[in-house]
């Protein structure tokens, strides 16, 4: 950490005026009466620092839903739609914050493959992350992603009155730089330091076993009932993975112009939930049957992932359990097995 300082609420507006003088900002603001979303800002006063959660994650900033990755050329070259504009993703919050750390694995390390769509949007981002407070859907503790700041250029911590704020790396020294700061008290200093021990006394949703338990647990009951009984509920709709911060499976399509001069190859997020994302030249799918797909996604964020990163990809964020169209909660599912297995055990 290179600088601790206070921001005052009133000074937040200023802040971000400047930073958006310079660059394009996304940041957290409201859609309608309750919901919250990340979205490119045009004013200060449009941002939104007290939500708890937003329907889709920042992931978007990063990878976003749909993009163009080359356009085609009757003389068959193609030039390659890379962008590569800095711009501030602010107000992240710790969650996010992991999940942004884990994409960075996926799309940039895992099987030695640097996506350079994401690498270029990755390397012009600059990250101003946010702690927060849980609610009911929120089970961070038991992941391990409340306390995250890695990824962060610069990290804020809410105080009475303002932010307690902490330069992470030279990007965000430079950030703040726009800022008007002040040093912060020794109360101020200790209100922001007990803050993340709040935060774990208000998570009330756990799960009820370790996530390091949870490959073999969940292996072991590969054939468990809670399964099917999950499956008769889901619409295999995809809202589970469209709102998932860490999911990273996509589909790419190529569209021709009404004239046939050119055309677009894009991709767009796929869901492992849709009736067809398993089909495989030949016509065979291999998760035909509703249930197949829905364990899949449980073994895939805490079986498969877990083990070849050692990390769950799952951050705790609940946004699957409140976004779900059939009021499945993620944890429940996951308690549930876990009871069938201490049940065995007695």
């Amino acid at each position: 950490m290179r600088e601790k300082a206070v921001l005052e609420a009133g000074d937040l507006p200023g802040w971000l005026a400047g930073i958006r003088g310079k660059t394009p900002v996304m940041a957290p603001v409201k859609r309608g009466r309750v919901s919250f979303t990340f979205a490119w800002i045009d004013s200060p006063a449009d941002v939104r620092l007290d939500y708890v959660r937003t329907i889709l994650p920042p992931k978007q900033a990063l990878l976003p839903p749909r993009e163009d990755l080359l356009r085609l050329h009757p003389d068959l070259t193609a030039a390659p739609a890379v962008s590569a504009e800095p711009f501030v993703l602010f107000g992240v919050h710790p969650c996010d914050l992991t999940a942004i750390n884990q994409l960075d694995w996926s799309m940039l390390q895992r099987h030695n493959v640097t996506d350079p769509y994401y690498d270029a949007r990755r390397r012009a981002a600059a990250i101003v992350a946010l702690d927060c407070l849980p609610d009911r859907y929120c089970f961070c503790s038991s992941i391990g992603s409340g306390r995250t700041r890695q990824g962060a250029d610069v990290f804020l911590t809410p105080l009475e009155g303002g932010y307690f704020v902490e330069a992470l790396t030279g990007k965000g020294e430079a950030l703040l730089k726009r800022a008007k700061l002040r040093s912060p008290s020794a109360d101020e200093a200790a209100a922001a330091k007990a803050f993340p021990e709040e935060k774990e006394r208000r998570t009330l949703l756990r799960l009820d076993a370790p996530v390091a338990d949870l490959p073999d647990l969940l292996e072991e009951h590969y054939e468990s009932p809670v399964w099917e009984s999950t499956a008769l509920r889901c619409y295999s709709c995809g809202t589970c993975t469209n709102c998932c911060p860490t999911c990273f499976c996509f589909d790419v399509k190529e569209l021709p112009d009404l004239t046939l001069g050119s055309a677009t190859r894009w991709r767009l997020y796929d869901s492992c939930q849709y009736n067809d994302f398993a089909i495989v030249a030949g016509g065979h799918n291999f998760r035909r049957e509703r249930q197949d797909r829905a364990r899949h996604r449980w073994f895939r964020k805490f079986v498969y992932l877990n083990r070849e990163h050692g990390q769950p990809f799952c951050v705790g964020c609940g946004r699957c359990s409140q976004q779900c169209t059939a009021g499945i909660s993620l944890v429940d599912v996951l308690n549930s097995v876990i009871a069938e297995a201490k049940e065995r055990v007695a």
